[in-house]
């Protein structure tokens, strides 16, 4: 090229560089809030239509590149997005307005999501955020009293182990009362082990919108949608906290001087109450009993201090960046949660780790794709022995028994089966890596405005590895004889013993949406319509031997080769459904609105004629607030909707391959000389059996006024379950010799109640405060079991009763005194002193007949919960009180003194007992008789909780701007805190049946947040 073409190139490369930067230039500015002025830091500043973006810094300020035809996009959680074109602006400040509206809030339903303005359905929705709030790791406790029709009971505080039963508006069916649980699109188990960091929002459907999920959605459903990345710079927060963990309530046993007077009475009792009775605890043995003169042969044990921790510790630490562009968003986070036991002796240790990536790419304008992928990997190590052993050899351990002698040396304890010799029998291990992968496109159609293509395919891996090691164990008994202390093996395995279980699960989902969403003029049309296709498949492994070796070598391959010393099992299942789906919704002016929604499920637990059922739902809604006359007569009402659904789900959670005949090995038989396998039939097969049906009726009314200052929610709802499960006790009784009848879909339950919820919140100067509460009540009635009716007592009948009532004896106080016991009907054995049944049929006799059908449960017909939120310059204060009501339990341990079992007993039911120097006591005598479950000891399972509170203080943006972070945040918070029960005081009141369990625990934590 000639030397003058070199230097004209040149010349206009650099004319053409210097025009181009001259039309950049740099924009700043600072970014406020609207209702306090106050600088916004970590505000998402992006140049629309490119990657270049920044985020504000402590004092809201921000610097940027841009030109003058580019337009800034600011966009902050909680505030209403705000695009701005620069033109000759070099200087832009912002004020953002706060989204104060809850109307605009985005409410995730099945397959999609609608804003809270045009919803129809009963769906309840928490945010994420609102469940960090908790110290607790398990979200299904964190979900206690949060949402209305939700009812969450934890029964344990077992680390690992502490889920909470939930139910959806209570026991619908005498069956299966599980809800759906679907997490980022697919249905998964481990809701209760979600790093609640992750969360974006949990959705609950209660009525019609659960039937675009057919035949698994008669129990509702839960939705769990979890964060995606955030457009901006990285955004990186890390969190930690460390906790101090004890039992909510310590029972109070017997000492060894009060049992030891306890059980000579009952022993006395027990005699038939002679006049010259001899004691079996001297008054000189109880003197050494309370003065602890001989600890070796009168102990006064209290096996809880002996056992129970100081407190044990909870360590949880969170870390999660997130950030990207228009056309790429990520998320990447990290939990680690580590939760020790409160029980010395006992093996427990739960850890958790939590690892989740997701990516969104958006390829062009039109085409979309992302990647979800999660891991919940968990180590859990327990006793070998089965709990409840362990906690009734705990609580109900005699007192006069040694725990630990003098000498350092453990006592056998109660059996033979102390809980400080739990370490030395073993444990019990499991390990458990699961992968959840979901792989997303998403395709908006250019040339059909409104027309869009989802797919997604989801594989999802799950292993886990048991292993069980059992050890003989010793322990050391004092011999009066000798004077020794003699070595003696306990009463568990007499060799070592090894099981390895492996066990995999497996779920492949693939599903298509195609979407259409228009809007003409005041019309505005959705519609969606998928197909999905799902299959799932368990299999597992266990080998067995004993005999090692050595115990110091837990692998099976050390254990011995006999065939009488080692075994194996397996197992492997499947199943899969086949699903077409769709919704259609219509609104006027967002002002009446329509959707109607189907399913067409086929599920293999069923024949082939009968695999497949269409499960419909309709819901409307009138916004009457959007209506001339209520805005210009109530110009306060800023909303006020009236919605009604109905709509028909199914319940297939039933055993497969019911419709086929079953066998099994068994009845072997002599051929020749040897012995031959032989096969028997079981349960007749059922070859019309189907699935439940639901029909939810539903009708709501909402509100908020004076700018939203008051919100109110309130919703009634009715469901007829029909096609339930059940065997025939009347119409072919068992007499006629069949091997064993199927279950029928005979079976039906009517259900009903209600769910109001109240929201107010303000500002007063500096100080900002919100109040939510919520209210349910569910009951149930059953229908039709094909029960055998009992003409002679009537009302034991299971029909017309809750689901699950039990026959319990009414009561009427105690017998006081001799006349009182001959003046009125009761069964031999019954003393004075004892509780007196009521002769419920009045047929001057006392027997199983007497027995009525009680009308509560376990489970509570009444939860409630409440909230109060506020925030004062740089402190905040979280407050939530949860509850329950119209629940009763039965605790048959704690009816349980002096008997001849030689069981310890509670302090509460020693109390003011019966005696013959106390006839007006008002508890039963020691080693009371009661011919079974009564009222008298039936107790009101009524409690309020201060179920968590979280106080922070947040350093001044100054400081945060000094130290190079956009804010740190120290708080300390508590879960479990406060119990008021109305009757339940010995145990914690949520249990259920006997208080012989681990307890839940209270939790006190100290934590920081960081965000750079």
């Amino acid at each position: 090229m000639p030397k003058k073409e070199w230097l004209l190139a040149i010349a206009l490369m650099l004319f053409s560089s210097y025009n181009l930067s001259a039309q950049d230039k740099i924009i700043k500015g600072i970014v406020t809030s609207a209702k306090d002025a106050l600088p916004l830091p970590g505000v998402n500043v992006l140049v629309k239509g490119s990657t270049s973006g920044i985020t504000t810094g402590i004092e809201g300020e921000y610097l940027i590149k841009a030109s003058s035809s580019d337009i800034l996009v600011f966009s902050y959680i909680g505030f209403e997005n705000q695009e701005i074109k620069i033109g000759n602006q070099g200087l832009v400040n912002i004020v953002l307005k706060e989204k104060f509206n809850s109307l605009d809030e985005v409410i995730v339903v099945g397959y999609g999501t609608k804003k809270k303005t045009t919803l129809t359905g009963s769906v309840a929705n928490i945010s994420g955020k609102e469940l960090t709030k908790s110290p607790n790791v398990n979200i299904t406790a964190s979900l206690q009293g949060k949402l209305p029709g939700l009812v969450a009971v934890q029964r344990s505080g077992e680390p690992g182990r502490d889920d909470a039963n939930i139910l959806i508006r209570g026991n619908g069916t005498t069956g299966d009362n599980s809800p759906l649980i679907i997490i980022d699109g697919v249905e998964r188990s481990l809701l209760s082990r979600l790093n609640p960091e992750d969360i974006e929002s949990i959705s609950v459907l209660k009525d019609a919108s659960a039937a675009i999920y057919g035949a698994r959605a008669a129990n509702g459903v839960i939705l769990v949608t979890t964060k995606k990345g955030k457009i901006g710079k990285p955004d990186f927060s890390v969190s930690y906290s460390s906790a101090f963990s004890t039992p909510t309530q310590v029972p109070q046993m017997l000492d060894a001087a009060t049992y030891a007077q306890v059980y000579n009475e009952g022993n006395y009792y027990r005699a038939g109450r002679p006049v010259n009775y001899t004691p079996f605890y001297s008054d000189a043995a109880i003197q050494k009993y309370k003065n602890g003169s001989d600890p070796v042969l009168y102990p006064n044990t209290n096996w809880m201090k002996e056992v129970l921790k100081v407190n044990s510790l909870q360590k949880n630490l969170n870390m999660q960046v997130t950030g990207g562009s228009e056309d790429v968003r990520y998320l990447l986070s990290f939990g680690a949660v580590t939760q020790d036991g409160d029980y010395k002796y006992i093996p427990t240790s739960f850890k958790q780790f939590n690892i989740r990536a997701k990516i969104d790419i958006n390829i062009n304008k039109n085409l979309s794709v992302g990647a979800n992928i999660s891991s919940i990997l968990t180590d859990k190590e327990y006793s070998i022995v089965p709990n409840f052993d362990n906690f009734t050899n705990l609580l109900i351990a005699n007192p006069t028994l040694v725990a630990r002698y003098p000498n350092g040396l453990i006592a056998p304890g109660r059996l033979g089966e102390s809980p400080l010799l739990l370490d030395q029998r073993g444990y019990d291990r499991t390990n458990e890596s699961p992968i959840y992968s979901t792989f997303t496109a998403t395709y908006n159609v250019p040339f059909v405005k409104g027309l869009k293509i989802d797919a997604s395919y989801n594989y999802d891996l799950s292993n886990q590895f048991q292993k069980r090691l059992n050890l003989p164990y010793y322990y050391y008994e004092y011999n009066v004889n000798t004077q020794n202390y003699d070595k003696k093996q306990g009463t568990g395995s007499s060799t070592v013993e090894l099981w390895d279980t492996y066990r995999k699960w497996t779920t492949q989902l693939a599903n298509y949406r195609i979407t259409y969403d228009n809007t003409f003029g005041n019309h505005h049309v959705a519609a969606m319509v998928g197909q999905e296709q799902q299959q799932n498949t368990f299999s597992y492994a266990e080998a067995y031997r004993k005999n090692f070796v050595s115990p110091a070598i837990d692998q099976i391959n050390a254990g011995s080769n006999d065939p009488k010393d080692k075994g194996n099992s397996g197992s492997a299942s499947a199943s899969a459904y086949n699903n077409y789906f769709g919704r259609v919704n219509y609104d006027f002016k967002s002002k009446y609105l329509l959707e109607l929604l189907f399913r067409y499920n086929g599920s293999q637990n069923f024949p082939t004629e009968k695999r497949y059922g269409f499960f419909p739902g309709v819901s409307a809604g009138w916004r009457i607030s959007e209506e001339k006359f209520i805005q210009n007569n109530l110009p306060f009402v800023n909303n006020l909707k009236l919605r009604a659904s109905y709509g028909e789900v199914g319940n297939d959670r039933v055993n497969a391959y019911q419709y086929l005949q079953l066998f099994s090995l068994g009845g072997n038989y002599v051929f020749g000389s040897s012995d031959a396998s032989g096969v028997v039939s079981n349960t007749l097969p059922n070859p019309n059996i189907t699935w439940e049906i639901s029909k939810k009726t539903d009708v709501g009314l909402e509100a908020s006024i004076w700018n939203n200052l008051l919100g109110f929610e309130f919703t009634y709802f009715s469901q007829k379950r029909t096609n339930i499960l059940a065997a025939r006790n009347l119409s072919i009784p068992s007499i006629l010799g069949f091997p064993g009848l199927p279950n029928e879909n005979i079976g039906k339950v009517n259900s009903h109640g209600y769910e109001i919820s109240l929201n107010h919140k303000y500002n007063i100067k500096d100080l900002k405060y919100s109040v939510s509460a919520n209210m349910s009540f569910a009951t149930s009635n059953v229908l039709f079991l094909d029960e055998t009716p009992n003409p002679d007592a009537p009302w034991q009948s299971v029909t017309g009763n809750p689901v699950f009532a039990n026959l319990i004896y009414k009561t009427d106080g105690i017998f006081h005194t001799k006349a009182e016991l001959d003046a009125y009907p009761h069964q031999n054995g019954t003393q004075v002193g004892d509780i007196k049944i009521v002769d419920y049929n009045n047929d001057k006799v006392i027997d199983s007949k007497d027995q009525f059908r009680f009308d509560k449960t376990t489970m509570p017909e009444i939860v409630f919960g409440t909230t109060f939120n506020f925030e004062w310059h740089n402190f905040d204060l979280n407050i939530f009180l949860q509850g329950q009501t119209n629940a009763y339990n039965y605790d048959g341990q704690f009816a349980s003194l002096g008997g001849s079992n030689f069981d310890n007993a509670y302090v509460a039911r020693a109390q003011n007992r019966w005696t013959e120097s106390n006839p007006n006591g008002t508890m039963p005598r020691a080693d009371g008789f009661t011919p079974g479950t009564n009222d008298f000891f039936l107790h009101d399972a009524t409690f309020i909780r201060l179920k968590s509170f979280e106080f922070g203080w947040s350093l001044p943006k100054k400081v945060m701007n000094s130290i190079g972070v956009k804010s740190l945040r120290l708080y300390t918070s508590g879960f479990n805190v406060l119990t008021w029960s109305k009757e339940i005081k010995w145990s914690d009141p949520e249990i259920s049946g006997s208080s012989l369990v681990y307890p839940q625990r209270r939790t006190i934590s100290i934590g920081i947040n960081v965000k750079f």
